[in-house]
Order: C-alpha cells, then sequence, then structure tokens
C-alpha cells in the first residue's frame, strides 16, 4: 500500500486521479495483489511521469499508454512494482490528452464540487442541529438570569459569547436546512405521463403546465407531497375538465389546461393547481352533504358558500355522478386533507361555476424546526406555530359576546368564535372560573377560510422551537401536533390548528 500511496501522492501533483482498481478502500487495506490500475487526468509531459514513477523504490514496471482520444480523450500507464522475495507487480494508469478542451477541464471542475451523502446522515445532522439550538436557547436563559442578578464583567462577556453562539448556530442550522432542501421538480416530473394516460382513458384534451418546479422544499415534506398533488390533478381531469365536444358548445378551447405551479412565500411554500373547467356547483355539494347525513338541511341553508365547499373534504362524499375507478368513492380529499395537516400545511379551494378552480396548498420548508408563539395557560406552557398566527389582541370581557351558547369576539365586523385553552384539554368547562380579571389575551389563528381566536393568560413571546414527536404510548391526541424542550428545560406542547378547530367549542 505504501508504494501505491507514493505513486497516487506524484500523479496528483500535477493531475487528478478519476479511478483505481482496486478501489482506495481496498488498496489501503492491501486488498490487493502487488499490481494495481489507475486513470487519471495529466496536464504534464507523460515521459516525465513514467520517470517519477519508475524512481519509486520497489516499482518494477510502469507502462503509460494513452486512451484513443474518440473514446475519452485519456491516456493509459502501467507501473510493476517489485516486490522483495523476488515477486512480481503491475500497475496500471491512465492520464489524459494534454491537449484536452477548455470545456473538459471545467467538466472536471465542477465534477469535484458535488459530494453524495447518505440522507441518513442528514437526518442525524439536522437531530444534531435541532439539539444544540434547544442548548443555545437554555444558555441565552441562564445569561438573562444571570445578568439580572449580578453585574460582573464575566456576565457581559457571557452575554456576548452566548450572542456570538446564536450566531454561528443560526449560520449552521440554515445551511443544513439548504443541504437537505430538493427541488419540488422530481415531484412534478412524475405527473405529465399519469395526466396524459388518464386524458386518454377519459377521452379528454388537456394541457399540463408546470412552473416553479426550481422551488426546493425539505426532503421530508417532498417524500410525503407527492400522493396528494397527484389525487387533485386527478380530480381536476376528472371532474373539473368538460370533454373537447362540451368545451366547445361552451364557447371554450376544446382543449382544457391545468396549470400547476409553486413559489416561496415567506417560511412556505405555496401550490397551485388551476383548470379551467366547470368549477364545482356548491348547490349539489350542499345536496350530497345532507343526503349523506353529513349536515341537517337547516345547517347547510346557513352556510357560506365558502364553508359548503369546506364540505368536500367530508369522508364519504363526493360529487362525481357515477362510481369509476378514477372517482365517485367519496375517499381521497380528506386523505388529502388529513396528510396536509399532518405536514402543518393547509388546503384552501376557490371556485367560479363554468370557470374552473383553483386548489392552494401552503406547507412548511421543513418540519424539523418551527418559529411559535410561546402562550402560557396558568403554568403550562404552549406553543402556536407562527405561520398559523393571524394577530394578538387584548380583548376586555365585556368585548366578549355569546351566540348559541358558544362565546365569540367581533373584530373589524368580523364575528369569530372563541377558544379557551383552559377548557381544552381539561373537564373544566365554566367560564365564570376562568375569566380572571377584565381582559384576556387573544390569539387569532386560521386554517384556509376559517378563524378561531385562543384565549390565553399570557403572552411570552416568539421563539425559534424544535419539534419533538409524542412517544407512541401517548397515542393521538387531537389539538396536539408534537412537543418542545424550552430554554428553561421544561417541556412545551406544540398546537394542531387543525385539531383545535375541530374540537368542540367550549362555551
Amino acid at each position: 500500500y505504501v508504494r501505491a500511496f507514493m505513486s497516487l501522492t506524484e500523479i496528483e501533483k500535477h493531475g487528478e486521479v478519476l479511478i483505481t482498481i482496486p478501489c482506495p478502500e481496498e488498496l489501503e487495506e492491501e486488498k490487493f495483489e502487488l499490481e494495481f490500475e489507475l486513470a487519471f487526468y495529466w496536464d504534464e509531459d507523460l515521459a516525465l511521469l513514467k520517470e517519477r514513477l519508475s524512481s519509486i523504490s520497489e516499482i518494477a514496471e510502469c507502462v503509460i499508454t494513452p486512451i484513443a482520444a474518440q473514446a475519452t480523450e485519456a491516456t493509459t500507464a502501467e507501473t510493476k512494482p517489485q516486490a522483495p522475495a523476488n515477486a512480481e507487480a503491475r500497475a496500471a494508469t491512465a492520464a489524459a490528452n494534454p491537449a484536452q478542451p477548455a470545456s473538459q477541464a471545467a467538466k472536471r471542475t465542477d465534477s469535484g464540487q458535488t459530494v453524495r451523502v447518505d440522507v441518513t446522515r442528514l437526518d442525524n445532522l439536522m437531530n444534531l442541529v435541532g439539539e444544540l439550538v434547544i442548548d443555545r436557547t437554555r444558555i441565552a436563559q441562564i445569561g438573562s438570569d444571570l445578568s439580572n442578578r449580578f453585574q460582573d464583567e464575566n456576565i457581559e462577556a457571557l452575554t456576548e459569547t452566548v450572542g456570538h453562539i446564536h450566531r454561528i448556530t443560526s449560520d449552521l442550522q440554515d445551511q443544513i436546512m439548504k443541504a437537505r432542501m430538493m427541488p419540488i421538480e422530481s415531484v412534478f416530473n412524475r405527473f405529465p405521463r399519469v395526466i396524459r394516460d388518464l386524458a386518454q382513458k377519459l377521452d379528454k384534451d388537456v394541457r399540463l403546465e408546470l412552473t416553479g418546479g426550481e422551488t426546493e422544499l425539505d426532503r421530508s415534506v417532498i417524500e410525503v407531497i407527492g400522493d396528494p398533488l397527484l389525487h387533485i390533478l386527478r380530480n381536476s381531469l376528472d371532474h373539473g375538465l368538460e370533454t373537447p365536444e362540451q368545451r366547445t358548445a361552451a364557447g371554450k378551447p376544446a382543449q382544457g389546461v391545468i396549470r400547476l405551479s409553486a413559489r416561496h412565500q415567506e417560511n412556505h411554500i405555496v401550490i397551485e393547481i388551476v383548470d379551467d373547467g366547470r368549477g364545482i356547483n356548491v348547490d349539489r355539494v350542499r345536496k350530497k352533504a345532507i343526503e349523506n347525513g353529513l349536515v341537517t338541511a337547516d345547517a347547510a341553508e346557513r352556510m357560506s358558500d365558502k364553508e359548503a365547499l369546506q364540505l368536500i373534504f367530508a369522508s364519504g362524499l363526493s360529487t362525481a355522478a357515477e362510481v369509476s375507478e378514477v372517482s365517485g368513492r367519496g375517499v381521497g380529499m380528506d386523505i388529502v386533507r388529513s396528510n396536509l395537516q399532518k405536514l402543518g400545511g393547509i388546503i384552501d379551494l376557490e371556485t367560479t361555476l363554468g370557470e374552473g378552480t383553483r386548489t392552494t396548498l401552503r406547507l412548511p420548508l421543513t418540519l424539523a424546526i418551527i418559529r411559535g408563539l410561546l402562550v402560557s395557560v396558568e403554568e403550562a406552557v404552549y406553543v402556536i406555530p407562527l405561520g398559523s398566527v393571524i394577530e394578538t389582541l387584548l380583548v376586555s370581557q365585556s368585548g366578549i359576546q355569546t351566540v348559541n351558547r358558544h362565546e365569540v369576539v367581533v373584530i373589524r365586523g368580523i364575528t369569530t368564535p372563541l377558544v379557551r385553552m383552559r377548557n381544552i384539554f381539561t373537564n373544566e368547562n365554566t367560564p365564570q372560573a376562568v375569566a380572571q380579571g377584565s381582559q384576556s389575551y387573544v390569539v387569532i389563528v386560521g386554517l384556509a377560510e376559517q378563524r378561531v381566536g385562543i384565549v390565553v393568560d399570557r403572552l411570552i413571546g416568539e421563539r425559534e422551537v424544535v419539534i419533538k414527536s409524542l412517544s407512541r404510548f401517548c397515542g393521538d391526541v387531537p389539538g396536539i401536533s408534537g412537543a418542545t424542550i424550552l430554554g428553561d428545560g421544561n417541556v412545551a406542547l406544540i398546537l394542531d390548528i387543525s385539531g383545535i378547530i375541530a374540537k368542540p367549542k367550549a362555551a
């Protein structure tokens, strides 16, 4: 191995080793006879290289052979080291034609800038960075407590060091997150063929337009988002787009268009699926919901079109006239929304009858670390994902009204239902016991078009938190998506806004 290492070192002084036979690991472990081969680029005189290789002690023979220019524009060299006890060995190397084009040199330089890394290592790195963020928060908390209690130059030095650690860990976290990012194009590329085959089966003419494929998001989100997108696209093609004859009769082009786009918006990625089909008949959705027993006729009548449109996500509801292998079984959209909510995303629908439908998905860039608003109820601390927070208010008790035995607050003419955190995860349901003081802090959160005000005791502030999944022994807790460790070492539960909105509103 020593002679092989010396040969490689000599070549790498003015060239670049491309491949070795056997591989470098086997060379290092001496899992080879006394000969080896290698291919490499070489920018100097080949005769000089042969002289240098032959000068290495115990090299019996070195043969350099140029490879044909039309093949790889490289050269082959063969060396034969002389081993003790009269054993023979032979090593072959390859060197590039000195007159290689500049484009090849640039390509060679670019190829050396990429390293393949196992995704498990990236996941482990993200976990370690998460632990580092937790410790950073803890150190900052300790430094703040000490600076409030003591006046000392060491305390000031500690505060400065904590600030530096904060900047470094933030940069490290940002770089690790970027390393985990993948372009959503890898998901988009699956759809054209599927849509083309389905269009042929349904006798429809469709053009699928894809934009924003270069938009990047976390690998863990990429793995989950493919199936929900495919189901929405299939719905747009089957339910939304008309046949060429129907489109022509309606004054539309015979070819329908489905546009799939992705873009970054703040700390989220927004994916839109837009079709120019027939749109969704909201009255038909109401009728189907009543037939399936999902809502009463009175409740359906009181619903706005936007609220009625949300019934599409109910399990068992389908607007298809007949059941086929593509649609009509009433399963799909409820699973799509539940999968998106597990990712911390939301889905929204907009439709115009006769013109088309727009489906909007908002997803977090990463599932590991989020920014959240810390609130407290009695001694418990909760984290509300900042992406769901619309605004915070200080509301007087006189401003809280009761409608149909549910507390609401009117904000700029919009009636928003209230949910008291104190009543969500406890058995207490008496507003008299919780109405402390003359004012209450209210955090307005949103999910699609739904708005809910969460009443809390105190607003602590905004933090960057690391999401830790709950143990399987805890089961599936509605309204809770995970937990995090705070700067003081205590555990805070992370709220699941979709679960909070779905819970019965305690008066």
